[in-house]
């Protein structure tokens, strides 16, 4: 079956494909930030705390993680604001993560998929198994996966890093994984379709150091965001066969033979294979 699902997968996305992913992390994006400001909220971080012992173990952790984003001076508010987007960010890239090793069939029992019992497979084992409780084997389910990876890929699925200690409400993970349910499982195979997602998350802090750019002109600190984009394969491609590609070609004497070749592909097929 995994080796069914490797033969559709697809080298880069097209423009129409794109752009509804596009529309659906954007969604995702003021989604999941509107729920992680809203548990701020309710636990009184919106403005900093002036006592910091009367708070509860939970809440101290998340003011510590707001701080970890002021260690350039910025405001509370700013870092209020960064923290969100940290989160929100992990768990859309997470969730986008989980559902293209779901549809390569890299993971049992899809954890981002819900079926019409409400339930996604990975939570009805939980309830039926380990007899928690549905809404509570629905994130558990995630939990257990995303520590199931951690291992070999920790950046992105360690649930002890600062970006963790929120999790979605189960309304809104629910809603999360209908939005990804509103892509075609081709595009989750695509190759290119994780790079994508990355840039697409940050399409709204690309336009604002734009505009501070043209406005007033960026600091030292902006030049790296400002310079997030996501490079489709081709473009690497292109760019390695015209320099170490082009010197072994001539070192083994094959590169005439290889141009030659060349031609005869139309544009779409040099930039859409593998």
């Amino acid at each position: 079956m995994a080796s069914d699902s490797l033969s559709q997968r697809k080298a880069q996305l097209d423009k129409e494909e794109r752009e509804h992913l596009e529309d659906v992390v954007t969604e995702m994006r003021e989604r999941v930030e509107n729920n992680v400001e809203f548990q701020l909220t309710q636990k009184g971080l919106d403005d900093e705390p002036g006592d910091g012992d009367s708070l509860d173990e939970d809440t101290q952790q998340l003011v510590e993680a707001i701080e970890l984003e002021a260690v350039d001076g910025e405001t509370w508010s700013e870092a209020f604001d960064q923290y969100i987007t940290g989160v929100g960010y992990t768990i859309v890239n997470r969730l986008a993560a989980l559902r293209c090793m779901e549809v390569r069939d890299f993971i049992d029992e899809e954890v981002t998929v819900f079926k019409d019992n409400g339930l996604t497979p990975a939570a009805e084992t939980l309830v039926h198994e380990e007899f928690l409780l549905e809404d509570e084997a629905i994130l558990e389910a995630y939990h257990n996966a995303c520590d199931d990876l951690a291992e070999e890929i920790e950046i992105l699925f360690d649930r002890s890093s600062a970006y963790s200690l929120i999790d979605p409400d189960d309304d809104t993970f629910e809603e999360l994984c209908e939005k990804l349910d509103s892509v075609p499982d081709e595009v989750w195979r695509a190759d290119d379709v994780l790079g994508w997602v990355y840039e697409y998350y940050n399409v709204k802090l690309l336009d604002d150091l734009r505009r501070k750019g043209d406005r007033e002109g960026l600091e030292p600190e902006d030049v790296p965001p400002a310079n997030q984009f996501y490079t489709p394969h081709w473009v690497v491609r292109m760019l390695t066969d015209n320099s170490l590609g082009k010197l072994y070609l001539e070192h083994t004497g094959e590169l005439q033979d290889v141009v030659d070749t060349q031609e005869s592909f139309s544009p779409d097929e040099r930039k859409n294979r593998p």
